[in-house]
């Protein structure tokens, strides 16, 4: 009996492994969410998770375009250093990633991604997932293949979740692309009020914006249902803003005006005391904070800070990136 207490030791510590989701929005501005305080009900159910969690006020992306941003939360590097600075770059083979120690410590590792600068032939990023589902093929602009719509994301995130392996703790990226220009309008999730405006142009697509949000919210509503609430984490961010014609600009990716560049985070899950954090936080931080959530060590290559832990606002430098 005594030779088999570590073993019994050991599979205990493995069965008490979290599940950890990481749940993103493209696109997706801050301050178009009901707990960023948005006045209109765009996020109810990201808003009710919201309550019971951890939320950043302070978050900031390092760049404002899908793949580098993404490529500096997973690395935990600038994109300046894996030179992964433009979508259609891809994430050198000797940058250790997030989901490669997750899948390294025996969890199951699964991403559903919907956009198209996601693609593994495009950023490399698949690198460490068991099941990295990037076979959308429908076209939002007219001349390429881009995205996938989120009720297509929540069918293909609920499914892979119900056949998991149930033997092992899960790491589960789930992408969500919506907001996205050119932005649609859902019959469902009319934003009718609140965007008066004496520019047509600009009121049309903040209506428009938010009833992006308003119908992927509900959809991400669906995945949150089947979390299971007692031994899980949720992490949710945005990849990166958008200016909705400030300053004369439509879009992201060239400015660093903060509509791009401020995005929601929060953390929900056993032992997150809920309540809201103004301390200077960074993508690169999002990496070691996924980890450490699964008690998993960072790599000496990653430069962030895990923002569960106690360390002070001390005046930290942040430096944001933009590429013409």
């Amino acid at each position: 009996m005594t030779s088999l207490a570590p073993l019994l030791v050991m599979l205990a510590s493995a069965a008490a492994q979290p599940d950890v989701y990481f749940i993103t929005i493209d696109t997706i501005r801050a301050d178009r969410l009901g707990f960023y305080g948005f006045e209109f009900n765009t996020s109810p159910n990201l808003d009710a998770l919201a309550e019971k969690s951890r939320v950043f006020d302070n978050a900031v992306c390092e760049v404002p375009l899908t793949a580098p941003s993404f490529g500096a939360m997973l690395s935990s590097r600038y994109p300046r250093l894996t030179g992964m600075t433009r979508n259609g770059i891809r994430m050198p083979e000797h940058v250790p990633l997030v989901q490669e120690r997750f899948q390294d410590a025996g969890y199951e590792t699964i991403c559903i991604q919907s956009n198209w600068t996601l693609k593994k032939d495009l950023s490399a990023l698949d690198r460490g997932f068991d099941h990295y589902d990037d076979t959308f093929k429908q076209r939002r602009w007219i001349f390429f293949t881009s995205e996938r719509d989120a009720d297509d994301v929540t069918d293909l995130a609920l499914d892979a979740i119900a056949n998991r392996d149930p033997d092992k703790p899960l790491f589960a990226w789930i992408h969500y692309s919506d907001p996205h220009a050119p932005y649609h309008s859902h019959r469902k999730f009319p934003v009718a009020r609140g965007f008066e405006n004496p520019d047509r142009r600009t009121e049309k697509v903040n209506r428009r914006y938010a009833s992006e949000i308003a119908f992927t919210d509900d959809q991400i509503g669906r995945v949150l249902d089947v979390i299971p609430k007692d031994n899980a984490y949720v992490v949710f961010v945005g990849d990166h803003g958008e200016s909705l014609y400030e300053h004369d600009y439509l879009g992201h990716g060239r400015h660093v005006y903060q509509p791009g560049m401020h995005i929601p985070l929060f953390i929900h899950g056993p032992g997150i005391e809920p309540g809201r954090d103004a301390r200077d936080v960074r993508g690169i931080d999002i990496g070691p904070t996924l980890l450490a959530l699964a008690g998993l060590q960072t790599t000496d290559t990653m430069l962030g800070r895990d923002i569960n832990g106690l360390w002070t606002q001390d005046l930290r430098p942040r430096v944001v990136e933009t590429y013409g």
